[in-house]
């Protein structure tokens, strides 16, 4: 996959150029409240997208926002290792959005989900927070990164239900975590390895929610550019009934040609 006109931007540390591409619609809701970054010219290696919640328009406030203060905090720097700084960067993000809703009573409860991976020549380090997701995409195979904070979740890692039933579940869409929504809250962070042509998914559930793995898979084995995937993820979605935004961003670990 290669994108035909990629943004470039070196790595976290300066050196090798990653590939990037992103596509985030509507579909059958009446606004869009997904939000997320991929870097123009020569910014900082990173990825991110996010999932808003709340009446209003509150929701699309909230995951420009949290996008937003992640963005800007991480391409301050700043002492410790990735790791610290992604926890620092998405804690900012949290005190941002709630201190936002704080401020204004028509956005109050307003939240948002994230996830995003700072990158590096041979690793990368994630975050998330909702149900929000992060997929590696390595020799031909996908691997989810990420654990969903959602209720159904939490019923599938307790051997409650199973992954079809919570597919179907009625409360499927209820997040167990969101930036904002509280003045603090907690993160997962992953610190993995990956290597030259490998690929980073990041999605919205608006695009999961209706699709297979094995979708996703097929996707990216069949499309020739990062951007033909990303247009091909978000008319799946669609065309398979999903009612929610859809947004996706594509990373690729390679030099831009």
């Amino acid at each position: 996959m290669r994108s035909a006109s990629p943004p470039r931007a070196g790595s976290a540390t300066g050196g090798k150029h990653m590939i990037y591409a992103a596509r985030s619609v509507t579909g059958k809701r009446a606004n869009n409240e997904d939000s997320f970054f991929v870097p123009k010219g020569g910014e900082i290696s990173l990825a991110i997208v996010a999932d808003g919640m709340g009446g209003h328009s509150a929701g699309n406030i909230a995951s420009a926002i949290a996008v937003e203060a992640v963005a800007s905090e991480l391409k301050k720097g700043g002492p410790g290792g990735p790791a610290a700084l992604v926890m620092n960067a998405v804690n900012h993000a949290n005190t941002a959005v709630f201190e936002y809703a704080s401020a204004h009573p028509e956005c109050k409860g307003m939240g948002t989900t994230l996830v995003m991976a700072l990158l590096f020549k041979t690793r990368f380090v994630a975050a998330n927070v909702g149900d929000s997701r992060l997929y590696h995409y390595h020799a031909g195979k996908l691997r989810q990164v990420t654990v969903d904070h959602s209720y159904v979740a939490e019923l599938v890692a307790s051997g409650y239900i199973t992954r079809e039933e919570a597919a179907r579940h009625p409360r499927r869409n209820l997040i167990t975590r969101a930036i904002g929504t509280r003045a603090c809250e907690r993160v997962d962070i992953f610190e993995c390895d990956w290597e030259e042509n490998d690929a980073l998914l990041l999605c919205s559930d608006g695009l999961y929610s209706e699709l297979e793995d094995e979708d996703l898979v097929r996707v990216l084995k069949e499309s020739e550019t990062l951007d033909a995937a990303c247009a091909s993820l978000v008319e799946l979605a669609l065309a398979s009934g999903s009612r929610d935004n859809v947004s996706v961003v594509l990373v690729e670990n390679g030099e831009v040609r």
